[in-house]
């Protein structure tokens, strides 16, 4: 079969046409999976940058060393300390804080907050009194054996606060001169959850 000059020219440009649109959706194909690869990579930028974000102003983590704070936490567990608590709201007693007395030197003591700022806390015949009044449902099913610098009575400045591990008879704490109170400047926030072992893993209390 024959075909006129006009109706090979026909398929020619038919031809070119057809080559022009594979052209123009290779081109199309490479442009979605440059933009696809690139805001793959920008996601996991902007999740890095949040989460570095999360952790330098919002939470840390803090590992519990020692056996202080048994039965509440035990030796080896790592901790989630919210940073932004004593921003938003004040120091509670019985909150569980995390604060440091070194400058410079991440290393942190976990402990519970028994004295506010203002009170005066005393520490006889095993038990604790604040301004006088001997404090009731506290967390410590122990007699307190030893009162240390507390047996007198403290008081409390403005921004201080007095703490007790809960393992009250092995604990060093603000019943020790090297201790002492805790100044908020030196509170890195409070303690809220558990995150390892996965098997402890829940909110602090």
């Amino acid at each position: 079969m024959t075909m006129s000059k006009e109706e090979n020219n026909t398929q020619v440009n038919t031809q070119e046409e057809a080559a022009t649109v594979d052209k123009k959706k290779k081109k199309i194909n490479k442009k979605s999976i440059f933009k696809g690869v690139f805001n793959w990579f920008l996601l996991i930028f902007i999740a890095a940058i949040a989460g570095y974000s999360l952790i330098t102003f919002l939470f840390q983590t803090v590992h519990v060393i020692g056996p202080s704070m048994n039965n509440t936490l035990q030796d080896g567990q790592v901790v989630i300390v919210n940073k932004i608590a004593y921003t938003l709201g004040d120091v509670e007693r019985y909150d569980i804080i995390a604060f440091s007395q070194v400058e410079n030197e991440n290393y942190y003591e976990i402990k519970r907050v028994i004295g506010l700022p203002g009170e005066t806390v005393q520490i006889k015949d095993g038990f604790i009194y604040i301004d006088g009044v001997r404090l009731e449902n506290t967390p410590y099913d122990e007699r307190i054996l030893t009162s240390g610098i507390a047996a007198d009575g403290i008081k409390l400045s403005k921004d201080e606060y007095f703490v007790l591990g809960d393992n009250v008879n092995n604990s060093e704490d603000s019943r020790y001169k090297n201790v002492g109170n805790i100044s908020k400047s030196e509170i890195l926030g409070k303690v809220v959850y558990i995150l390892n072992p996965k098997e402890d893993r829940g909110k602090v209390k």
